[in-house]
């Protein structure tokens, strides 16, 4: 059993603080990057409408953000595609009749990855030019695979 200190005896305040764990800081971080990634992101990413939906609204928000130099919520919303189509990549990775899906999406998580590089650097111009090749890169597939 563990002796009492003198430490016991002080209010919580006058205590010395404990270094956080590298589990508990991990911990943490996880938590915050759920909250970042908000409701685009799933388990397992399946490419229904509905996903395709909430990132046509999180591309338009970014397009927005990033017109009106809102650095806080063109930030969360490039981390949010770039998560989402790395999801989005991995899911056509698996099925080898989509190659070309994979590419797609690979290339449509770098854009949003420059985007969020120039955001960084706080140049809004160069990522504006990022996000409108997420578009087009977004379109150019919906071409090949979007159902009517």
């Amino acid at each position: 059993m563990r002796q009492a200190t003198p430490d016991d005896h002080r209010p919580s305040a006058a205590r010395p603080r404990r270094a956080a764990t590298p589990t508990l800081i991990a911990a943490a971080a996880l938590a915050c990057l759920a909250l970042i990634a908000g409701p685009v992101l799933s388990a397992a990413v399946e490419p229904d409408g509905d996903l395709m939906r909430s990132i046509d609204d999180t591309t338009k928000g970014l397009d927005s953000s990033v017109s009106q130099h809102d650095l806080a919520a063109a930030t969360q919303q490039a981390q949010e595609l770039a998560a989402v189509f790395s999801q989005i990549s991995e899911h056509y990775a698996a099925q080898p009749d989509h190659a070309d899906a994979v590419d797609f999406s690979r290339k449509t998580r770098q854009f949003a990855e420059q985007a969020l590089q120039s955001l960084k650097s706080g140049d809004f111009d160069a990522a504006s030019g990022h996000v409108l090749n997420l578009t087009r890169s977004c379109k150019a597939c919906h071409q090949v695979y979007k159902k009517d």
